[in-house]
């Protein structure tokens, strides 16, 4: 009986010295599978790990062709698992050759699934995409949609802006109020009340005129840079006007008119 009773004693007193254990919620943020075991990923900072492996933005690298300066390649992530590919061949055409799909991470590699082609399969080791074969690369680009410095125009109701150099030049479209093209040694800008644009596969223009003079702008679904920064602009700009030409790079902020 004494021996029971000392177990008893021993078994609170142990009990009462535990301090309760927190409870944590654990979110699973992705799962990967490897041989039909499914891997989920609970900690932290192991998720943010997992993360890093994903391609997300845009990259874009140059490799060798036969009778051309190279072929320039962009390739833009959606976190939908979609893609938009654009290849440019220098000194042949400007007009880049585009496809979209889908992509998925597979055996420790990117695999970009379109129809009626064999995958693209990359490496992805921190911010640049490789081959499978590893003979060229592709390096991340910063999306000039995420500058900050767009902030305040959006705020003020802009939808899409363009922007050129040699002159400089800007224009901001409003959707719902109007249109304004600047130079930068011009007195004043041009506002032209908004109109509806003509959407063809290739672009969207606006055939406008101010004080009898007409005015034309063409915004491409093409990647750009500006040559002034390293931001990757996702369209094209072409503004005509008073016989000049005036070429530069888009970003869509609000309600613009998506091409496709």
């Amino acid at each position: 009986m004494k021996s029971i009773c000392l177990i008893a004693a021993a078994i609170f007193i142990f009990s009462c010295n535990q301090r309760p254990v927190k409870e944590k919620t654990v979110f699973v943020t992705d799962t990967t599978r490897v041989q039909d075991t499914v891997i989920f990923i609970r900690d932290s900072a192991m998720a943010a790990a997992f993360m890093d492996s994903l391609p997300q933005g845009a990259y874009q690298g140059m490799y060798p062709c036969k009778g051309c300066e190279g072929i320039q390649q962009t390739i833009l992530f959606t976190p939908d698992k979609k893609y938009r590919l654009e290849e440019l061949t220098w000194g042949k055409s400007p007009i880049p050759k585009k496809t979209e799909g889908i992509w998925e991470r597979k055996n420790g590699m990117i695999w970009m699934y379109q129809n009626g082609r064999a995958p693209l399969k990359f490496f992805l080791r921190k911010d640049s995409l490789f081959t499978d074969s590893l003979q060229y690369a592709l390096v991340k680009r910063e999306l000039a949609a995420l500058n900050p410095s767009w902030k305040q125009k959006q705020i003020e109701g802009i939808d899409f802006i363009g922007i050129g150099n040699e002159p400089f030049w800007s224009l901001d479209i409003d959707n719902e109020k109007m249109i304004l093209f600047k130079l930068a040694d011009a007195k004043k800008p041009v506002i032209v009340p908004i109109e509806k644009p003509l959407i063809n596969k290739d672009s969207t223009r606006y055939n406008l005129s101010t004080e009898g003079r007409p005015l034309y702008i063409t915004i491409f679904p093409q990647f750009c840079s500006d040559g002034m920064s390293d931001f990757l602009y996702q369209y094209k700009v072409s503004v005509r006007f008073k016989e000049n030409t005036y070429k530069g790079c888009g970003v869509m902020l609000g309600n613009f008119v998506e091409i496709k």
